[in-house]
């Protein structure tokens, strides 16, 4: 297993370079953002950002493995372990984050589903304690996958409020992958929590690609860039093993 875990990783790694905020394997399953009940699901998820092209030495990287269980029908659990964002020659194990995502509905033809999520993060020295609650909208035609995705986080070391949402449009080809553009807003009042964004800004745009690799391995990469008060660009990739 330990072989396994490392492997993974540096495919994570290699392959190219945050949360994601869609996912292949759930996207590619036509369900809700729930894990199916009994499911055990691990990922490791890491993103490199450019603030500026022009200035290498003020890039950022974070990394976070993840553990999902899917405790009912409609109710999973998410476990968080990793690198919080900082200068890439600064790596080092002080972030954690737990997480539930409920299904609150789900049609008949499981064309629309909502649930809401609860998530708890922040460093192990007390910095970047947050709370977010979202709402994900997912809604379903044929081979096409449309999200809207508001968001609401409290940060309690800023004693501020951020809303927020997300957005993205993807296309299934076959049930073995998926490719889709996406969008994101953060409120200019209240952007603090925007660093731990695919981009630290109020607005950006996205390219999303993901694949199902074989009986249990799903990759995913999204390609980011800053379309106001942001850092340039960015890469998120996640890797995510059916355990």
């Amino acid at each position: 297993m330990k072989k396994f875990i490392i492997t993974v990783a540096l495919i994570s790694l290699f392959a190219s370079t945050a949360y994601p905020c869609f996912d292949t394997y759930l996207f590619l399953g036509k369900g809700s953002m729930v894990y199916p009940q009994r499911s055990l699901v691990f990922d490791l998820n890491n993103e490199y950002s450019f603030n500026s092209v022009g200035a290498p030495q003020n890039d950022m990287f974070f990394l976070n493995g993840n553990i999902y269980y899917g405790i009912a029908r409609n109710f999973s659990v998410q476990f968080t372990l990793g690198s919080g964002e900082k200068p890439r020659n600064d790596f080092k194990i002080d972030s954690y984050g737990i997480r539930g995502v409920y299904n609150l509905f789900s049609s008949e033809a499981q064309d629309y589903t909502l649930d809401v999520i609860a998530e708890h993060a922040g460093r192990f020295d007390g910095a970047e304690n947050e709370m977010t609650f979202s709402l994900p909208n997912i809604f379903r035609s044929e081979q096409l996958t449309y999200v809207v995705h508001p968001t609401a986080t409290y940060a309690f070391e800023d004693n501020n409020m951020t809303v927020g949402g997300h957005t993205g449009l993807f296309y299934d080809f076959n049930e073995s992958g998926i490719i889709g553009v996406g969008a994101e807003y953060a409120s200019v009042q209240s952007s603090s929590s925007a660093g731990r964004r695919i981009t630290q800004s109020e607005f950006s745009a996205s390219l999303f690609l993901g694949a199902h690799l074989g009986s249990s391995i799903y990759l995913q990469n999204e390609i980011a860039k800053g379309l106001a008060n942001s850092r340039d660009f960015g890469f998120a990739l996640t890797t995510k093993v059916i355990l």
